[in-house]
């Protein structure tokens, strides 16, 4: 016996899902970005009592912040896709959870902000979301 096709509105929708992946890329950049500025304004405030240690970290926190925010963008844009490989397995989606290692990593470095990066676990937490949902193109 044949099963009756499921009614119209309860089918799947491709533009759909494509449309809220973009949105919630854009929400995981967005997030990443407001990350950017509490570091620039803790950075702004507090800079007078930085050494050499401090200052790699500053600046490693904020060039893995901005790597992030650029992969967000250009996922979002689909110029890069979260499965895409960069260099053979090693997956866009990868490169995002390095940055962010380093990224919480070098915050410790700075002074009286030893957690403020942890704050980059929501937008990497959507993203680690939508690489499992999306699946994989087939080669």
């Amino acid at each position: 016996m044949a099963h009756p096709d499921p009614p119209p509105e309860s089918r799947p929708d491709p533009e759909r899902a494509r449309r809220t992946t973009q949105r919630m890329l854009w929400a995981a950049a967005a997030l990443t970005a407001v990350v950017g500025v509490f570091l620039l304004a803790d950075v702004a405030g507090e800079s007078a009592q930085y050494g050499g240690l401090a200052w790699t970290g500053v600046a490693l926190a904020a060039i893995s912040i901005a790597a992030l925010l650029a992969i967000d963008v250009a996922c979002a844009v689909g110029r890069l896709a979260l499965n895409q490989p960069l260099v053979g397995k090693f997956t866009v989606f990868q490169a995002t959870t390095v940055l962010l290692v380093v990224a919480i990593g070098a915050d410790i470095l700075i002074p009286a902000r030893d957690t403020g990066s942890l704050a980059l676990l929501l937008p990497w937490g959507i993203t680690y979301w939508l690489h499992h949902v999306i699946p994989a193109k087939k080669e």
